[in-house]
């Protein structure tokens, strides 16, 4: 990674300073006697390296050198920028650029007023950058925040803390109006309502968000109509407040394994994870690995994908035991891929439906009191709500209750229940068929028709020239039958031996 500054002679500076292998420093407005950035002004630029060995590239350090901020290979490959725990090398917030980078390729980031990643050398390959704010520089604070600010003002222009990614971290703020976290696979959210926080599926780029778990603030009251929302905050005695915005009154708190036992001095982080549940953990200074401290869902059963999609998940001893539900004898997950796309859109060139259908007893969904649901419903016809609607993907039937539960987004895992009573429908997506039956293009379907037109006619023209050559031929046999006759007999029989060799004898 290179670093520059429009100064040569700091460019001279930053060639000559190395720390590590993979990572390169410069002296940009502030650094600590060991070299680390700790301030970046306008006309920064740093450049990641597409072979640098490192997963972790830093440009910014904490003044506590507890955090860094650079450039993070992300998965087997991908490019993003993130504020780094360096103990841990956990990333504690992440940048999530709308487009995804290979870290084989060139990338820069520079700081004019905002941060700017760019793919390539123009500004047409942006993939991330601050958003409505105009700073003079960049620090990176002990609490891992990252800050662009005005040196009139106290106030932040942008900060990370108020773009959380997936994690939550100390004295950072959730409210109504933050965006939701982000699972790092973007397929689960944490949103915080007026009242309560909730945890969400992600479908179709978040056009379909189902919730699977809640929970309300115990003193917050949704009836009162001038009562200012709640607000989310990570306290470091172990615990997660919900407080009313404005007073700053508690109003319910998520007590964490550590609460009771006054741990204090701990680096804490709540983090939404791949699997759907939301997690805390804690570290200490002689700490060599994260200790968890919470978990919002116990039961491997009530995650929402805990066997995959079309997985069935049976309880029992504290693990998830898996099976899938189109096929019983087989395990997950996975049991089916993934969907990203509804069933409204599929249309059969004959006319006929996309999906086979599958039925099940004692399944249910461990989720069911958030889903929308039909009251005093049969079996059949909670089946029948469900097939006829293109947005539905199944239907789970309760005999006891009579109620319909609809699953308006792509089949997750459910869940065994040793009642008969509890019924499931659910669509299952063909596959699609090749495209000679189906996905044609008009203009190939006319080619195709053309081409069908042309040879018929050439068929046609065959049988029509085949014919005739028949009746030549027949002709011939005719005319060969008479001369014959006349050889063998009469007044002609002496042709035979005169003319048996002349060719030009025709009928």
């Amino acid at each position: 990674m290179r670093l520059d500054k429009g100064d040569p002679a700091i460019a001279g500076v930053v060639a000559a300073l190395c720390v590590a292998s993979a990572v390169m420093v410069a002296v940009v407005d502030g650094a600590k006697g060991d070299g680390r950035v700790t301030q970046l002004s306008n006309g920064f630029t740093a450049r990641h390296s597409p072979d640098a060995p490192a997963p972790f590239e830093p440009v910014l350090y904490a003044a506590n050198g507890a955090f860094a901020f650079g450039f993070l290979r992300v998965g087997a490959a991908s490019l993003d920028l993130a504020v780094v725990h360096l103990a841990s090398s956990f990333p504690v917030w992440r940048a999530t650029p709308a487009r995804v980078w290979d870290w084989s390729r060139p990338a820069t980031l520079t700081f004019d007023t905002g941060l700017v990643l760019a793919g390539g050398n123009d500004a047409a390959g942006v993939l991330w950058q601050t958003l409505n704010a105009i700073g003079d520089t960049v620090v990176l604070l002990n609490s891992s925040n990252l800050v662009v600010r005005r040196f009139a003002e106290t106030r932040p222009a942008w900060q990370s803390f108020d773009n959380p990614s997936d994690t939550l971290v100390l004295d950072q703020n959730l409210t109504v109006s933050s965006p939701p976290l982000i699972s790092g696979n973007r397929r689960f959210a944490l949103r915080l309502a007026k009242t309560y926080m909730s945890l969400h599926m992600e479908f179709y780029g978040g056009r379909a968000t189902p919730m699977y778990w809640q929970h309300t603030a115990l003193e917050a009251q949704p009836e009162n109509a001038t009562q200012p929302p709640v607000y989310g905050c990570l306290d470091g005695r172990g615990f997660f407040g919900l407080y009313l915005q404005g007073s700053g009154e508690k109003v319910d708190v998520l007590s964490f394994d550590t609460f009771v036992q006054n741990l204090t001095g701990a680096f804490r982080r709540m983090t939404l994870e791949d699997d759907g549940n939301l997690r805390a953990y804690y570290w200490t200074d002689d700490a060599k690995a994260w200790t968890a401290d919470y978990k919002a869902i116990t039961a491997p059963c009530e995650l929402p994908t805990s066997c995959g999609a079309y997985g069935l998940c049976v309880p029992g001893g504290g693990e998830a035991k898996c099976q899938c539900l189109t096929n019983s004898t087989a395990t997950s997950p996975p049991c089916s891929a993934e969907e990203t796309t509804d069933l409204c859109g599929d249309g059969d060139s004959d006319g006929g439906q996309v999906f086979d259908e599958v039925r099940l007893k004692r399944v249910s969904v461990a989720y069911k009191e958030r889903l929308p649901f039909e009251a005093n419903a049969t079996a059949e016809q909670c089946e029948q709500a469900c097939a006829g609607n293109c947005s539905c993907w199944g239907a789970v039937h309760s005999g006891a209750s009579g109620y319909c539960y609809l699953l308006d987004f792509p089949v997750e895992t459910m869940v065994y229940e040793a009642d008969d009573r509890k019924v499931g429908y659910f669509k299952v997506r063909r596959p699609p068929r090749s495209s000679t039956r189906r996905g044609m293009s008009p203009g190939a379907k006319a080619v195709t028709a053309a081409l069908s037109l042309i040879l018929a006619s050439l068929a046609v023209a065959g049988a029509y020239v085949g014919h005739r050559l028949w009746q030549r031929r027949q002709r011939r046999r005719r005319a060969g039958g008479m001369e014959q006759e006349l050889t063998s007999s009469g007044p002609y029989k002496d042709l035979k031996s005169m003319g048996s060799s002349n060719s030009s004898f025709k009928s």
